[in-house]
């Protein structure tokens, strides 16, 4: 990449640029007088930019672009022509015309913001057929709010303007962002209160800015139109609506039924009517509970809203249309039209795999039913299997099959079963079933609420040869646990937090997860009552099976920074803690952290790092010593679009994992107060191929600071410290961002 990129800086930029023309090189907007104006948000209102540029100078696509031969005589050099063309960014011809609708663009949207007397020019540096231009803006002293007046003679609409949550404040500078939010926050909460036909173009402002002291008295009332309304048409703008019936349309579009179809029609006790053609795909009990609507209750926005949000979750309905016919004085009909998307899929896949040196083949296979029981029931059947041969003469064979049943009222029941055969010589099976509640993301919420109500994992070791037994698991403590046959019996909550906003897409937002997990509290409870046998260990037996009993919390902290469109750079935290206690002195093997891969520190392939600073000896058991108790992530990453279709990247990653005791056989993995010196970090770009339904993404990390290497002092890899393609880089393979 970097070859490449020398190649094409080398290019002449100016190429395609005619004569007696300019490239337009920089465009930037720069507020002289007041630091407060944020003048990245100002450049989105420039009608001329540069070409896209990454890393802030290196026009990518446009050297791309210039790759074509001037020459497209022959057939050849037209296909190069073409592809380079398609594939890069023409340049960007400065244009005087549109520079000059900028400098306006920027005036209005100044005095907007309350600059009223905002001066905009323009600053040139022509060199070498380029341009760079930057737009100066003196803004001068902004105007604030002397007096604010609500001139609104209905009174339902003047007592919501002049309520507490009123978004203008007198002595607060003026903006005209600040004054739609009034007028949407006062139609929001009108419609909210039934008045069906109000709408946000009835209310206007004028300012008066002649007080000769940089300040403006404000003024809401109605618009022209409004006073010049019909008594009918003032009176139904007072009413207040409520609903008389809702008419469920399911399955079927009105305006394109042939005469010949007759319609099946239903009703129930709360006065819903039902119609439908064929065969009726959704229960009438489904569409009640999905619906926000109710025979009787007052129109209000945020029910509608609801409705919408609720009715397009469920999984076999494609979209959803809500309207409204009035019938008498005060009352609506409510129209709820449903139509129905793929409700059965299957898929199978087959793929091959090479992990160290290993080749493997592995293949799935995935039944889904969105309307298993006609109640919007989602029925999920997977297994999959995989076959892995081993460079010294080993195999790994892996089988899993699994349901879930995910109700319309976000219930939702799994069920799974994990066989392993490990060239390590052992077998393991793993069958878990679980009961977990999610609360839905409700309109206006930024919040989501998972719950699983109970989850429970059945780990059973069948077979372990005399030598992995004498070997590792009577030497060591830490994995003798972990390969005993346990049971899981846990508890866990999940929340996420985000600022994203779909109608601003191009806005920076953040993300927070937290997840806290415990487990064995209520066996424990109930063993100890009822006097439960223990074993060697003191750990109380279920069925001679001792139980697990721990605690374990996560949060995940991430960062969306938007440059421009194409260009954002995304940082992420992450740290998990684990402890085990009472019935158990280390964690099941499942349930601790690994460090390294696609989405942790991809210097790393995963479960290679820590803990601590371990190194493993080369034996086949480095893999299962690999785990800890504390997790700590640190990614920061640049990204940035090239073409549609394709997107690079650069990263830098740091973190670690840790024991949270001392174990001999991880020496150097415990946690301390010099843990800081055991970050390992690592470096690395990546490319990433969106191809619409999901990103394929592939990076190449390097490994930094390696903490295992402390000891013999070559914890820096750098090309004079052994730094190696073999044990110091490494490349990953994922679908989705890494956060």
């Amino acid at each position: 990449m970097l070859m490449l990129g020398l190649v094409l800086a080398s290019c002449n930029t100016t190429k395609f640029v005619p004569e007696g023309h300019y490239l337009l090189n920089k465009a930037k907007v720069k507020c002289v007088d007041d630091k407060s104006v944020s003048t990245g948000e100002l450049r989105s209102y420039l009608r001329q930019k540069q070409n896209t540029e990454i890393f802030g100078f290196w026009k990518l696509q446009l050297h791309v672009y210039n790759t074509a031969p001037s020459d497209t005589t022959t057939k050849a050099n037209k296909r190069l022509a073409r592809n380079a063309h398609k594939m890069g960014e023409a340049p960007v011809i400065y244009d005087e015309e549109l520079t000059a609708i900028s400098m306006q663009q920027l005036r209005q949207q100044m005095n907007n913001m309350g600059y009223f007397h905002a001066e905009v020019d323009t600053q040139k540096i022509i060199k070498n057929r380029k341009i760079d231009l930057t737009y100066l803006i003196t803004a001068h002293k902004p105007y604030t709010i002397r007096h604010y007046t609500v001139d609104l003679p209905e009174e339902a609409v003047r007592r919501i303007a002049q309520d507490e949550r009123c978004k203008i404040q007198e002595g607060e500078q003026f903006s005209t962002k600040t004054l739609d939010e009034e007028r949407e926050r006062i139609t929001t909460a009108l419609r909210n209160r039934g008045y069906f036909y109000f709408e946000k173009s009835m209310l206007e402002f004028t300012a008066d800015s002649s007080l000769a002291s940089h300040e403006v008295d404000l003024r809401i009332h109605f618009a022209p139109y409004v006073t010049q309304l019909d008594s009918s048409e003032l009176k139904r703008l007072r009413t207040q609506y409520s609903l008389r019936k809702i008419y469920y349309q399911i399955d079927y579009d009105p305006s394109h039924l042939p005469d010949s179809v007759v319609l099946k029609r239903d009703s129930d006790r709360y006065g819903n009517e039902y119609s439908w053609t064929g065969r009726r795909f959704l229960r009438k009990n489904a569409l009640r509970n999905a619906s926000r609507l109710r025979s009787g209750d007052r129109y209000a926005e945020w029910r509608v809203e609801r409705t919408y949000a609720r009715m397009n979750a469920l999984a076999p309905v494609k979209y959803v249309d809500v309207a409204f016919n009035p019938v008498g004085d005060s009352l609506l009909d409510c129209y709820v039209t449903i139509s129905r998307g793929r409700l059965n899929s299957f898929a199978v896949e087959v793929e091959g795999t090479y992990s160290a040196g290993d080749w493997g083949v592995a293949a799935g296979v995935n039944y889904s039913n969105k309307n298993i029981f006609h109640g919007a029931e989602v029925l999920t059947i997977g297994g999959r299997a995989s076959y892995e041969w081993r460079a010294n003469g080993g195999r790994a064979i892996e089988a899993k099959a699994e349901a879930g049943l995910l109700f319309a009222s976000n219930v939702k029941v799994n069920v799974a079963y994990n066989y392993q055969q490990r060239p390590e010589e052992y077998t393991r099976t793993i069958a878990n079933a679980g009961l977990g509640y999610t609360i839905p993301r409700r309109p206006g919420s930024r919040w989501t609420h998972q719950f699983n109500l109970i989850d429970i994992n059945y780990i059973y070791v069948p077979w372990m040869s005399d030598r992995f037994r004498t070997q590792f698991i009577e030497k060591a403590s830490v994995l003798k646990a972990s390969y005993e046959d346990h049971f899981i019996l846990d508890w866990s909550y999940t929340g996420s937090y985000t600022t994203y906003n779909q109608r601003f897409p191009n806005r920076s937002y953040l993300q927070f997860a937290v997840r806290a997990e415990t487990a064995g509290n209520v066996l424990y409870g109930l063993a100890k009552a009822a006097s439960l046998p223990q074993n060697e260990a003191g750990q109380h037996m279920l069925w001679k099976i001792p139980f697990a009993q721990y605690a374990k919390g996560d949060v995940n902290f991430t960062y969306h920074g938007v440059i421009t469109p194409a260009h954002h750079l995304v940082g992420h935290i992450g740290i998990g803690v684990a402890v085990p206690y009472l019935n158990a002195s280390v964690l099941p093997f499942e349930k601790r952290y690994f460090g390294g891969g696609a989405n942790s520190v991809r210097g790393w392939q995963a479960r290679t790092l820590g803990p601590g600073t371990f190194r493993g000896t080369g034996n086949s058991m480095v893999y299962d010593l690999q785990v800890g108790d504390i997790k700590l992530d640190m990614n920061i990453e640049y990204r940035f679009k090239v073409v549609s279709f394709l997107e690079l990247a650069a990263f830098l990653d740091a973190g670690n994992i840790w024991t949270i005791r001392e174990y001999k056989s991880q020496p150097g993995g415990v946690f301390g107060a010099d843990f800081y010196k055991q970050i390992a970090w690592s470096y690395g770009v990546g490319v990433r191929f969106d191809l619409s339904i999901f990103i394929f993404r592939v990076d190449f990390g390097v490994k930094l600071h390696d903490p295992s290497r402390i000891a013999e002092g070559k914890q820096w890899r750098t090309a004079g410290n052994g730094l190696g393609w073999k044990d110091d880089m490494t490349f990953h393979f994922a679908i989705g961002y890494p956060f």
